[in-house]
């Protein structure tokens, strides 16, 4: 009897005791995150681009990290505002500000509370009308004409807001003229509202420990895999949990506490260009949430592009496909929306239109490149991608290529002026040449590449087995593109194999120019698009 009193006693005493060991571990833990809550902390590791670029800027009586990178083309380029959601940080869009960075503004926010801004403790600054307020701020700080508001997840709750708040003040100019929604949420369900109220209830050292239980296998744990593919890398999965466990549960309770979701008169009120993308699997904001705002907007909103999904990409679409994201987002701004001059291809052409292909600088250049690459392709005959040759260098002139190069039975010249050789050493040679000319720094036309691959099933119909020398003038983008593109139509690689094998067999990084690679991603393998 003793015995089992003693035992009645010290279960319910145990269950305490651990309870209060968790407890006051857990104040113990909150008090060494008050002590450095406010401490600056350091960037993570990350872009060399995005290092380079941090700054610390005072909003509001906060102290928010930003990532502003201006163009050399000024008032000539819109401004990229990239806006992340719950639990992110601006690294998440590292892809799009490397890319964009090269041919616009860029403008990238850690919103209060994430990344390395300031966590205070009011929850007045978390609220949605609050995080509004600090990019309208920094708005009127980095001024422009032209602005672009990418956004994901709760981030498109604040750029719809953002909208709204600038389309209908009397003293501050619109100045948003297109917009693109990552992983939007536009419908929230009855469990999501019991959720909320639920974790308005739960002591903060709870959910922290429900957390970490959810945390538990590492970068393969619940935690991850809600937000990311089944095929994501172990790199990402690595970046994914540090950002999960960064997020504060002291932060979370104050941000769901001020949330507005917004309406569908809300998202009714964008009147310019929208794009919709949503990861074809994400568990977080299901694409049936960028299908429900397009149903709404459609019929006020004439500019508005049917929703775009992306195969195998759960909720960071943005990186786990970022390949094919980033040319979608590229295309619509400068096809759609009549951002011309942010076009790399118009840029690098103005910048080249008075430099002379033969110069000085570019002998150099062309000097240091190598000569040509390796095999390349699945047929008996292969491509061989190399500079063009020069009529007096004893390494690559016509008279050396035929010498060194047997194999080789036809060089295909893509420049689009006379090379710097004559053409006609080729006559009665066992090689022969062929000008097929495209206009450099723009990817080739559908019509070129038809064109080109005729070309060469014409080339192997005569001469079985012998290899094929391509070149533009480097030999590394028309030439890369016209390639890559033969291997996708006609031998069946991907494009991301193409890619692959022509940076393999090209070194030091095969196609130079991302907006090529970002053509080959729009060209082969495109997004799924909801039908209007």
């Amino acid at each position: 009897m003793v015995s089992h009193a003693v035992s009645r006693w010290t279960q319910p005493t145990a269950v305490l005791s651990t309870v209060l060991a968790l407890y006051l571990g857990y104040k113990a833990l909150r008090l060494l995150d008050n002590q450095r809550r406010h401490r600056a902390i350091e960037p993570s590791p990350t872009s060399p681009v995005l290092v380079t670029h941090f700054q610390f800027v005072k909003v509001n009586g906060k102290q928010l990290r930003i990532v502003h990178i201006p163009h050399a083309l000024g008032s000539k380029v819109p401004l990229l505002v990239f806006i992340h959601g719950v639990g992110g940080q601006l690294e998440q869009f590292e892809k799009q500000i490397e890319y964009f960075s090269l041919s616009t503004h860029i403008l990238a926010i850690d919103l209060c509370g994430y990344g390395a801004s300031d966590v205070p403790e009011s929850f007045d600054n978390y609220t949605t009308s609050a995080y509004v307020e600090d990019v309208v701020t920094l708005l009127q700080r980095y001024k422009s004409e032209d602005t672009v508001v990418i956004c994901h997840s709760y981030g498109c709750t604040i750029g719809t807001h953002l909208y709204s708040r600038l389309a209908t003040s009397e003293t501050l100019n619109n100045s948003i003229k297109a917009m693109v929604m990552i992983g939007p949420k536009a419908v929230i369900t009855e469990h999501e509202i019991k959720g909320r109220a639920q974790l308005a209830k739960t002591p903060d050292w709870v959910v922290d420990f429900a957390r970490k239980l959810d945390r538990m296998g590492g970068i393969h744990s619940k935690s991850v895999n809600r937000l990311l593919h089944a095929s994501a890398s172990d790199d990402l999965r690595r970046r994914q949990l540090r950002w999960n466990k960064a997020s504060k549960t002291f932060v979370l309770r104050r941000l769901m506490a001020g949330v507005q979701w917004p309406s569908p008169v809300d998202f009714q009120r964008i009147q310019c260009p929208l794009l919709l993308i949503s990861g074809e699997d994400d568990r977080v904001c299901p694409a049936v949430n960028a299908e429900q705002i397009y149903a709404w907007c459609r019929a006020t909103n004439d500019r508005i592009q049917p929703p775009l999904i992306i195969p195998k990409a759960g909720h960071q679409t943005m990186l786990e496909k970022w390949e094919h994201v980033t040319p979608i987002i590229s295309s619509f701004l400068i096809k759609d929306c009549g951002m011309t001059t942010m076009d790399p291809a118009w840029q690098i052409t103005k910048k080249c239109q008075e430099e002379n292909k033969w110069s000085l600088k570019n002998t150099e250049k062309w000097m240091n490149t190598p000569i040509m690459s390796s095999p390349l392709g699945r047929g008996p005959g292969k491509f061989r991608a190399m500079k063009v040759l020069r009529q007096t260098d004893p390494d690559h002139s016509p008279s050396a290529f035929l010498a060194k190069h047997p194999e080789v039975g036809f060089i295909i010249d893509m420049s689009k002026n006379e090379p710097p050789y004559r053409t006609t050493d080729f006559e009665a040679t066992s090689i022969t040449y062929t000008k097929l000319a495209t206009v450099s720094k723009i990817p080739p036309s559908k019509e070129d590449v038809e064109r080109f691959i005729a070309h060469c099933n014409a080339c192997w119909k005569e001469k079985p087995g012998v290899d094929i020398a391509v070149h533009c003038h480097y030999g590394f983008n028309r030439t890369g593109f016209m390639l890559c593109s033969y291997l996708i139509q006609e031998q069946g690689y991907s494009v991301a194999e193409a890619l692959h094998h022509f940076e393999l067999a090209r070194p030091p990084r095969g196609i130079r120019h991302d907006h090529f690679k970002g053509e080959l991603y729009l060209r082969y393998e495109p997004p799924k698009q909801l039908k209007a």
